[in-house]
């Protein structure tokens, strides 16, 4: 008699899988992954069909919005704001630097003849759902400061995809080591990028 499988979670399988195609690339298997995983392979491939299928599903979990993201919305007319969406900013910094290594392994795999990602690829050219729904939390939450009188009316899309885009571009320069002059703590960085976002740098006129 065949004892019942062992239970795992989607998300322990998941974070089993992202290790071993981070450290192994294009040489990652399913029978490696099973058994970082601590299940049979079998196990594996009934809920994940392919391999290809596996990494795929990876690379959404890994693009997943934060809940501290996600509470912006709750956090609008209340505290400072600097101070949210630094606290967001350092939550976006940790989900990109584990999101990186997986393009950078991606790009490897889509050339490998023995990897059919030809799915992967067409997704990656479009927009992902998560980075449109981060987009609009952030907008939102600088309209709705906005309408609160808490900040001056701007784009709040611009000013969205300014502020994740330089988060975005400083991590990945931490990740390539291409930092000119010394490199920025990731909080000193955040600190000086909102004070700048929100307060500008044209100069302040005297009071006489």
């Amino acid at each position: 008699m065949r004892g019942r499988p062992p239970s795992i979670s989607d998300d322990a399988i998941l974070e089993a899988a992202r290790e071993v195609f981070v450290e192994q690339g294009v040489g990652a298997t399913t029978a490696g992954i099973a058994r970082r995983a601590g299940i049979s392979e079998s196990v594996l491939f009934h809920r994940y069909k392919t391999k290809e299928a596996l990494f795929m599903a990876v690379m959404d979990r890994a693009q997943q919005i934060s809940p501290v993201a996600e509470s912006l919305k709750e956090r609008v007319g209340r505290g400072d704001i600097a101070q949210h969406v630094f606290e967001v900013g350092s939550a976006m910094v940790e989900d990109i630097k584990k999101t990186i290594p997986l393009f950078v392994a991606a790009t490897m795999m889509a050339r490998a003849s023995s990897w059919k990602l030809e799915g992967l690829q067409e997704r990656m050219r479009r927009p992902h759902p998560a980075h449109v729904k981060a987009l609009k939390l952030f907008a939102g939450y600088f309209e709705a400061e906005m309408d609160a009188g808490r900040l001056r009316p701007v784009d709040s899309e611009i000013l969205a995809r300014a502020f994740i885009g330089a988060v975005t571009q400083h991590v990945m320069q931490q990740f390539w080591g291409g930092q000119a002059g010394l490199p920025l703590s990731t909080p000193m960085f955040l600190r000086g990028l909102i004070d700048i976002l929100l307060n500008g740098v044209a100069a302040r006129r005297r009071v006489h």
